[in-house]
C-alpha cells in the first residue's frame, strides 16, 4: 500500500532516531523497523536528515566499488532510474515499503519516491549514499527516501522490513557460497506475498566489462521452498559502456 509518511530524523541524546513531535503530543510516522530502532521516513521538507548507519560486519566484497568510487569509474552509474524498473512501476508491481538494495547513487530509489512510494535505500558505501542524499536534496521531494549504510548479506540481523525488495544489479555480484545468507537475508525481511525483483545480468552476455553472468535456471536455484517464480523476462541493463545495453534478466519472486 502506498502511504505518506510524515516528520524528520532526529536524533536523541544518545545518538538514535527520535520521533518527531508537534504540539500537543507525537506527530504519526510510518517507518521501517531496525531492531531496537526506529527510522522515520521524511516528508515535507528537504532531505535534512543525517545518514543513518548500522553497525554491520561486512560480507559484501566491497573493495572494488570502494575503489570505482574514489576515483569515478562507475560505469553503472547512468544517473537515471533503470528501464525495466520503470516498467515494473508502470505495471503496479511495487507496494510500500520498498527496499532498495544496493541502490548506489539513488537513482531508482528517487524515482519510486517521487511516484509517491516510502523508500529505503541501502548500500554498504558510504560514497554512493552520499551522492543519493545530495540528489535527494536536489530533488526537493516531499517525501524523499531514506539511505542506510548496511551490508546486504547481514540483513537477517537488521530487523528490516519490506513490502517490496528491489535487488538492481546486486544479486549478480554474489558468490555462490554467499547467496544462501543473502535469501536467508531476503526472507526475514520480505513481508508473506511481498515480491522481489531481480535484474541481473544473463548468461547471453559476453561483453566486458561486467559482473558474473547468470542463467535464469541459477537465479531461480538459489530460492527454494516459500518462494514461488512469478515471472522472468529477458531485457536490458543500461549502462555507460554499452550503447545497446547489456542483456539481462528481470526476475520476479512472491515470498510463501
Amino acid at each position: 500500500m502506498r502511504g505518506q509518511g510524515s516528520g524528520v530524523v532526529n536524533l536523541g541524546t544518545d545518538g538514535s532516531p527520535s520521533r518527531p513531535r508537534t504540539r500537543g503530543g507525537t506527530r504519526p510516522y510510518l517507518s521501517f523497523e531496525l531492531r531496537n530502532c526506529r527510522l522515520p521516513l521524511l516528508s515535507k521538507v528537504a532531505y535534512l536528515g543525517p545518514m543513518l548507519e548500522r553497525d554491520f560486519d561486512s560480507a559484501v566484497p566491497q573493495g572494488e566499488f570502494f575503489e570505482r568510487y574514489e576515483k569515478g569509474d562507475l560505469p553503472w552509474q547512468i544517473d537515471r532510474p533503470q528501464p525495466e524498473v520503470l516498467r515494473l512501476i508502470e505495471e503496479g508491481k511495487f507496494e510500500s515499503p520498498v527496499l532498495d538494495l544496493g541502490c548506489g547513487a539513488g537513482d531508482n530509489a528517487l524515482e519510486l519516491a517521487q511516484r509517491g512510494y516510502r523508500v529505503l535505500g541501502m548500500d554498504v558505501v558510504p560514497e554512493a549514499l552520499r551522492r543519493a542524499r545530495e540528489k535527494a536534496e536536489k530533488a526537493g521531494l516531499p517525501q524523499p527516501p531514506e539511505f542506510l549504510l548496511g551490508d546486504a548479506l547481514k540483513l537477517e540481523e537488521s530487523g528490516l522490513e519490506a513490502e517490496t525488495i528491489l535487488d538492481c544489479a546486486l544479486f549478480h555480484i554474489f558468490e555462490d557460497e554467499k547467496r544462501p545468507a543473502y535469501v536467508r537475508g531476503l526472507e526475514a525481511v520480505l513481508s508473506p506475498g511481498g515480491r522481489l525483483h531481480i535484474l541481473s545480468f544473463s548468461e547471453l552476455e559476453t561483453r566486458e566489462p561486467g559482473p558474473r553472468r547468470l542463467s535464469r535456471e541459477s537465479i531461480a536455484g538459489a530460492f527454494g521452498k516459500g518462494w514461488t517464480l512469478e515471472e522472468a523476462v529477458r531485457c536490458r541493463y543500461w549502462d555507460r559502456v554499452r550503447p545497446d545495453g547489456a542483456q539481462a534478466w528481470r526476475v520476479t519472486f512472491r515470498k510463501g
